[in-house]
């Protein structure tokens, strides 16, 4: 059993139940005393400090004085290595729990098994929505980093980015333990485009693959791959498969609560050297809602863009990727003004390609004057946007070697003499802009998701 000292009274209430115990404190401060080989979970926000002892947070070991932090809506499993104390600040829905088995047995042996192998080994990370994918990525990795191993951690949830920004997957490595991967450094992204891996999978196959290939290069001997909850139907089962036949992992480590993924790993199973290690979900994991995630993302896009300003490009020099826009011919004048009649649009800019059109008006496009366009001419792709459209559409910005440079926002374009304004942190030289499928207001808020190409 634990002892508790209060440091302040009208903090909130101590509820026993056998032998657990739940801390519900608001905005209090308070010292427990914690016996060698119980566990818990601290669920944030939570400021905790190590008084004496030795804890391990999440893989990490902590010393007498050291501190973590717990961030509101996460929790953070702790084994007390030996008899120890802590002095917890705990904000408004924090809490303390006495949890038996914090750290699965099956995550232990998951880990040893992985541990153990020859290096350099990849050990790919499924499993559905807030299963515990990220605190086992960050569990492995803080044990193999305490080893001597050289680790890097690939984040390849484009939707729920830690190490990267959102709307691209990261990798970085360790050069301490971490209490959650956003505290790992970043090394190197990929754009994708998208919050949602759905939306452009195979940018997703390609951009894990890429990072794989720096890291090993770099001398990863463990590289943990983190990905997305993305298990159910058809175009689920095809991405993951095309996910694991490119990175052939020795290791692919499969976290469910009951069996919502088997249908993703049955195959490898007899065709495939990679071995699947089944662990249980982690007693972390929390339910995050849509606007949850949300808000997290726009949290991060107004940090980030707080230092942006305006760049202009010019087309002629700098290439568009994923787009319409400069891939075709310029429609002469006396054709542009032709249809400008037939169709009744205020046109003011239009290119067409070997099977598409593009074209740029004043008004709102309505389906019934597509359908015309369609009628008159022969392009299997027609594509019709309002002039401003473009406003809020975020990039990725790439260098002459097709690297990420960083996020970019569309703060206009001048069609006629191909130049684009690009709102942006980034100062270095730019080689190619990528048009994502995600559009952000003045605020850096989502405010619609688009089609690929959209312009």
């Amino acid at each position: 059993m634990w002892k508790y000292r209060y440091k302040n009274r009208k903090c909130g209430n101590l509820n026993v139940h056998g032998i657990s115990a739940i801390l519900c404190i608001m905005g209090g401060s308070m010292a427990v005393e914690l016996k060698q080989g119980s566990s818990l979970l601290i669920s944030g926000p939570a400021s905790v400090r190590l008084c004496y002892g030795a804890l391990l947070v999440i893989g990490k070991k902590y010393v007498r004085n050291e501190e973590f932090i717990v961030k509101k809506g996460r929790a953070l499993p702790v084994e007390v290595l030996e008899d120890s104390a802590i002095e917890a600040k705990l904000g408004t829905e924090a809490r303390i729990d006495q949890f038996d088995g914090v750290i699965p047995e099956n995550w232990k042996s998951a880990a040893e098994s992985i541990l153990n192998s020859p290096r350099p080994t990849k050990a790919l990370i499924i499993g559905d929505v807030d299963s515990g994918k990220t605190t086992f990525a960050v569990y492995l990795s803080n044990m193999a980093f305490d080893r001597g191993v050289k680790v890097a951690v690939i984040d390849a949830d484009p939707g729920q980015a830690e190490i990267s920004l959102p709307t691209t997957i990261g990798y970085g490595f360790l050069n301490e333990g971490v209490t959650s991967m956003d505290k790992i450094p970043l090394k190197s992204a990929f754009f994708i485009g998208s919050t949602s891996p759905s939306d452009a999978p195979t940018r997703v196959v390609v951009g894990t693959r890429r990072l794989i290939d720096m890291a090993l290069s770099n001398g990863a001997e463990l590289v943990t791959i983190n990905t997305c909850g993305w298990i159910y139907g058809r175009r689920a089962r095809e991405f993951k498969t095309s996910l694991i036949q490119s990175i052939s992992p020795e290791y692919l480590v499969v976290i469910q609560r009951c069996s919502e993924v088997e249908n993703l790993v049955k195959a490898w199973e007899s065709i495939s050297s990679t071995e699947i290690l089944r662990v249980s979900t982690s007693p972390a994991s929390r339910l995050r809602s849509r606007n949850e995630r949300k808000e997290k993302r726009e949290t991060a896009y107004k940090k980030y863009f707080a230092e942006g300003r305006e760049r202009v490009f010019d087309l002629e020099n700098v290439a568009l990727l994923y787009s319409y826009y400069t891939y075709g011919k310029p429609l002469p004048v006396p054709l542009l003004e032709e249809l400008k009649k037939k169709v009744e649009l205020n046109l003011i800019y239009g290119e067409m390609g070997d099977v598409f059109l593009f074209l740029v008006g004043d008004e709102e496009p309505v389906q019934v004057k597509v359908d015309k366009l369609r009628e008159l001419t022969s392009f299997e792709e027609i594509v019709l946007i309002r002039r401003g459209f473009e406003k809020g559409i975020l990039v990725g910005l790439l260098d002459y070697q097709g690297n990420f440079l960083g996020l970019g926002a569309i703060s206009h374009i001048d069609y006629a003499v191909r130049r684009i304004g690009i709102i942006t942190p980034v100062d270095k030289e730019v080689g190619a802009i990528q048009i994502g499928q995600l559009k952000l207001d003045e605020n850096w808020r989502e405010i619609s998701k688009l089609p690929p190409f959209p312009i």
